[in-house]
């Protein structure tokens, strides 16, 4: 890669002010701008540029300060803002299709700003959008320009009430009817009802609803997508047979309207059926162009690794605001020093560096990975978008689910840790909200449920590699991953045999060593627990039991019962001492305000154009 010249880096990147970070910026050993430059390149530093300045120049982007938004206010400012980024059109679709990082980058400079804001376009247009364009067929082409022009408004539902993880044992229901071509969707109870679907409380049109697919004769074909009308577009009100409404104000984000919806056998075409991995004939019989069921499984869900990917990328933005906000501050804020008239900045003690430090470097390299990770991922999608079926498109399709599976548990906590870590280090002045560390650290938070559960992501990232080293190990084919992550285990036993050395504690600091570091401890861990696994199986127990017989659980109810306080107090619908926690969790929703009612401003909106100056006025 060319080295850029300072001229590029001046034209794209205006000065910063002067100020006390001027004499730290002085003795810098490079020029910010250029390496900004080369980390970026001209055309995404543009990208950003045109969307921070579009955000900045815009009366509806305005920053509220003194004062907090209703929850109803919040969200109806979201709505607004994720209108007027569509019809900006920051950026086109082609450019989309033609540098997939672009996509990331508009995501991340929108989220920079206000997750809200990026998390209800996201969930619109990409998450919702792409599931249309990718997992449907030419019949649902229809629908893109809709998106587009925010004439329907989108959501994806795959999380029920008592299922998340374990997305194949989800129990809304999709029987198909021969004799009117319609799928009946049911829920058959509260537990079954979608939950936590984000745009789903307020502003959904339309859903993406994941279920388990029937034909005649009562035959489970599994989890398959259909395209949902769950509200009247001009009106708001549920479509007949749809409970829909908000589950009430979170930690977080509370710009976005995270909802429920139960159906009562729903009636939608065959149409509706997103049929990329499967379809039904109009006499009810079940096709699919794939032969082996999980394979069609992984498809239909693989959206849920764009999402990962993104997530990524989402806590790397979290990380990267947070250290910029703690050591701008460490860099000015001046305690003690060599006499009582002297003090220094806090960024001058080893203590504030150490802390520091460490996630600025993370945050570095994270954000070198997300990228590196999300081009591939993108590669992956086209690929399946055409008619690659092959070995490798099948094994890079597994080697990209293990890395987002192991990469948002990484990505998300780093985060979570490196945030907690800033705030304490900017002391009193940390914890004032107006710092917004607060907010990072809320708003990160779910980076490490949703989507996935970090801890059972990782549990799939260990399946892969354990699945590898027995086909290693059974003397199988060479270890030869498409994207090169896992070839390190082909040296398994000597890598097993290695004993640290390094002749000098320069040396050290060569990244070939903590490289070499990392592989002996990922094949160390991998042999331990195949010894443990084996012991297990060797006692009688089967694959479940004996990855799960290692903790001391048949007392943990008993010792909260000691410690924890009576339901009035402890207040937590899922931690009231009956157990009941589906039934107090559905009275607790229920008991939100206004939980089924329409957005109070909708009517107001969709009558008039001038509504954004009406709430411009109110704010």
């Amino acid at each position: 890669m060319a080295a850029p010249s300072e001229g590029d880096a001046a034209s794209l990147l205006p000065d910063l002010p002067g100020g006390p970070l001027q004499a730290y910026r002085a003795r810098a050993s490079f020029c910010w701008k250029e390496l900004a430059l080369f980390l970026e390149g001209e055309d995404m530093l543009r990208l950003k540029k045109s969307i921070f300045s579009a955000l900045e120049d815009d009366p509806l982007f305005a920053r509220s300060r003194g004062h907090e938004l209703s929850l109803e206010k919040h969200r109806e400012l979201t709505f607004l803002r994720c209108k007027r980024v569509l019809e900006r059109a920051l950026l086109r679709v082609e450019d989309m299709v033609r540098n997939p990082l672009s996509v990331l980058t508009l995501i991340t400079c929108l989220g920079t700003y206000d997750w809200s804001l990026a998390q209800k376009f996201l969930l619109h247009l990409l998450v919702f959008g792409f599931a249309i364009y990718k997992s449907g067929s030419e019949r649902h082409l229809e629908y893109l320009p809709k998106i587009l022009n925010m004439e329907i408004f989108g959501c994806f539902a795959v999380t029920e009430v008592s299922h998340g993880s374990n997305a194949k044992a989800i129990r809304t229901t999709a029987h198909y009817d021969p004799a009117t071509e319609e799928f009946i969707l049911h829920s058959p109870d509260f537990e079954a009802a979608k939950f936590w679907v984000g745009n789903m409380g307020k502003t959904a049109t339309h859903a993406v609803v994941f279920a388990q697919l029937y034909t005649p004769g009562g035959r489970c074909h599994g989890l398959h997508s259909f395209l949902v009308q769950i509200r009247n577009p001009k009106t708001l009100l549920p479509m007949p047979g749809v409970m829909v409404g908000d589950i009430g104000k979170k930690l977080g984000l509370n710009g976005v309207d995270n909802g429920f919806a139960m159906f009562h056998k729903v009636r939608i075409p065959r149409q509706a059926l997103l049929n990329q991995t499967g379809d039904v004939t109009p006499e009810g019989t079940y096709v699919t162009p794939f032969k082996d069921a999980k394979q069609r499984f992984g498809a239909s869900l693989n959206n849920l690794s764009i999402g990962r990917a993104i997530i990524v990328a989402m806590s790397v933005v979290n990380l990267k605001l947070a250290v910029s906000i703690a050591l701008r501050f460490s860099a000015t804020r001046r305690q003690f020093g060599p006499t009582d008239e002297e003090e220094v900045p806090v960024l001058e003690y080893q203590m504030q560096r150490w802390r520091l430090l460490p996630y600025l470097a993370a945050a570095y390299a994270l954000d070198h990975f997300s990228k590196w990770l999300f081009l591939n991922l993108a590669e992956f999608q086209q690929g399946l978008m055409g008619t690659d079926r092959g070995t490798r498109q099948a094994e890079l399709g597994r080697e990209i689910h293990a890395l987002v599976s192991g990469s948002k548990p990484l990505a998300s906590w780093t985060a979570q840790r490196g945030i907690q870590e800033c705030r304490e280090a900017c002391g009193g002045h940390g914890y004032l909200a107006v710092n917004r560390l607060g907010d990072l650290r809320n708003e990160n938070d779910p980076n490490c449920t949703y989507e996935g559960d970090n801890n059972v992501l990782l549990q799939q990232t260990s399946g892969y590699l354990l699945g590898l080293l027995e086909l290693r190990l059974q003397g199988g084919a060479r270890l030869d991953s498409p994207l090169g992550t896992v070839d390190f285990l082909e040296a398994y036993p000597d890598i097993l045999d290695q004993r640290f050395s390094c002749p000098s504690v320069a040396g050290c600091s060569e990244s070939s060593v903590p490289l070499a570091a990392y592989e002996w401890l990922v094949c160390y861990l991998l042999r331990e627990s195949v010894q443990k696994v084996n012991q297990e199986k060797r006692s009688g127990n089967s694959d479940f039991e004996a990855r799960n017989n290692s903790q001391l659980k048949d007392d943990a109810v008993a010792l909260v019962d000691v410690i924890a306080p009576p339901d009035f107090i402890l207040d937590s619908p899922i931690g009231r001492a009956d157990g009941e926690l589906y039934k107090n969790l559905w009275t607790a929703v229920l008991q939100e305000s206004q939980v089924l009612e329409r957005a109070s401003w909708w009517a107001e909106f969709s009558a008039s154009k001038t509504h954004v100056e009406s709430l411009k006025s109110r704010l």
